[in-house]
């Protein structure tokens, strides 16, 4: 007799017993050796019996050599209520080892591959290109069937002739003759919709890559030029970066003690630290989500137990599984120290909610000195937590920013910093680096005011007396001992930009830069670098 779980076992078999002692330990060892295989023999052997069920568990099957047939007895209180086979591979009875999908399964399955933003952005590209057909074919094309040289006849007159609706509406944010053309990347974006949904059922074509649409892309090319050299192709908006000035108001904000202001602060907290997309990450953690570790130095640390969906982290046969789990957000050991704080939020939450982020209570918004708990067990709902970062900004009293730019900030920080690609895509999960040059390549404000002021001197023949000197500055008013940055939002003179090269010349040679032109293929070691300047 065995017991597993509730079910009582009793093995038997005559087969064993007709072995002899030689036999039974060779039987014995190509079990041990090969017992996934021995099992699936038996399993065909056995399928047939009607009065007697092959145990399931592999590893039962091993420890119990003798053991090919199995008889419960299932037990309550020790007393029998009934005796018979057991199907242990499902309870239903069934003996069905797979699963049997439809053709409508395997599609949902492979659809359900793609976030919900592309998926998304396929229903609006698919939209737009049939709403062209409607109006100018006359119908709509059936491109299931459609031949590839007919679609890319079509594709290239709808390149040409596309155009966004509510036209009047769109005169109020920008030139008229803007307003009547799409963006480059919506164009793009309209193809690679196109293109998915054709894969998606099953097409295989491709309308970027196959030769049969070299016309059609040609067209789309050249409209886009078309566009650039008549002067009504918009520049791309990337997201905006957030001033260390606003991240320093919105950093107070954060440290009031009341359950929004602490929320916010572990979103925030988590979104920079995970360098995270602000709608897509946070609804997906539960109070277990979070993992506190302590490397070998004794540092503790904040990482994630679980991989979290996101748009660049889909999971599939190619996904790198450590690149979410291992992030980790270290203590500082401050009063300001984030593990710190999530220890604090954790202890505001529910013992029953399973949600990370839930909504706070009546009580505690009332009254949060005098509340034990602050919040409840219903779970923020997805959507609402799009309007965390602009709520946290609006309640600090700066600009309005999106998550994104928290994102996008995060990044170029680490960037700034000297971070190599590899570490940055590390924390960023994107897959290549053309995908970071998006967010890294462009310099902060304040470095482009630095940019400016230095091709403003330059222009001036280096006599432009209206530049501030640095120690008067405003910016040097709290603190005139501070030596400037190269990135300080100042207005710079000569004097300005040589004390910032003595300031950074140590860090330069400390640290791998992204730098152009020869230095690009170039190594520096223990190196000085003295610059010149006229006064």
């Amino acid at each position: 007799m065995a017991e597993y779980g509730d079910f009582s076992l009793k093995f038997s078999s005559d087969f064993f017993e007709q072995l002899d002692e030689k036999e039974l330990e060779e039987i014995i060892a190509a079990i041990e050796t090969d017992g996934e295989g021995f099992y699936d023999i038996t399993m065909d052997v056995t399928k047939n019996d009607t009065e007697h069920q092959l145990i399931s568990s592999k590893n039962s099957l091993i420890e119990h050599p003798m053991t090919l047939v199995a008889e419960a007895v299932t037990n309550n209180n020790n007393n029998s209520v009934g005796t018979g086979p057991v199907n242990f591979e499902a309870a239903s009875g069934n003996t069905q080892r797979f699963k049997k999908l439809t053709e409508e399964d395997l599609k949902a399955i492979e659809i359900n591959q793609y976030s919900d933003a592309t998926k998304r952005n396929t229903k609006w590209g698919i939209g737009v290109f049939n709403a062209w057909c409607i109006e100018i074919i006359g119908k709509k094309l059936d491109l299931n069937t459609i031949r590839p040289d007919e679609l890319s006849g079509h594709l290239r007159r709808f390149y040409a002739e596309a155009q966004p609706k509510n036209v009047s509406s769109r005169v109020t944010k920008m030139p008229a003759d803007q307003a009547q053309e799409y963006h480059k990347n919506s164009l793009k974006n309209v193809r690679a919709a196109i293109n998915r949904y054709l894969k998606d059922n099953g097409k295989d074509i491709d309308i970027v890559k196959d030769k049969e649409f070299k016309n059609a892309n040609s067209m789309l090319n050249a409209k886009l030029k078309f566009n650039l050299k008549s002067g009504i192709s918009r520049p791309t908006q990337h997201y905006q970066l957030i001033s260390l000035d606003e991240l320093g108001k919105i950093n107070a904000y954060l440290q009031k003690s009341d359950p929004v202001a602490l929320r916010f602060k572990i979103w925030y907290l988590l979104a920079i630290h995970f360098v995270t997309r602000g709608i897509e990450f946070h609804h997906q953690l539960t109070t277990t989500s979070l993992k506190f570790e302590y490397d070998k130095s004794g540092m503790e640390y904040i990482t994630l137990n679980h991989e979290t969906l996101q748009k660049n982290h889909q999971g599939g046969v190619d996904a790198k599984l450590e690149e979410t789990s291992d992030k980790r957000m270290y203590s500082t050991g401050t009063n300001t120290c984030p593990v710190k704080s999530v220890k604090n939020f954790l202890q505001k939450c529910d013992k029953e909610a399973k949600a990370l982020f839930t909504q706070c209570s009546k009580e505690s918004l009332k009254s949060p000195e005098f509340a034990d708990k602050w919040y409840t067990c219903e779970p923020v709902k997805p959507k609402q937590f799009s309007s965390f970062m602009p709520d946290i900004c609006k309640n600090a009293g700066v600009q309005r920013y999106t998550a994104h730019s928290l994102r996008a900030t995060a990044i170029q920080a680490m960037s700034d910093a000297g971070f190599a690609t590899r570490n940055i895509l590390f924390m960023t999960d994107h897959k290549h680096e053309e995908s970071l040059k998006t967010y890294s390549r462009r310099p902060s404000t304040e470095q482009k005011q630095l940019i400016s002021s230095v091709l403003e001197n330059m222009a001036n023949g280096g006599q432009d007396q209206s530049v501030s000197d640095p120690n008067t500055n405003s910016s040097f008013a709290a603190d005139q001992n501070q030596q400037p940055l190269i990135n300080s939002p100042i207005r710079i003179s000569n004097t300005l930009i040589a004390q910032s090269f003595q300031h950074s010349n140590t860090q330069l040679c400390n640290q791998t830069k992204h730098m152009a032109g020869f230095a690009s293929n170039s190594t520096f070691n223990n190196c000085t670098f003295n610059f010149k300047l006229d006064n």
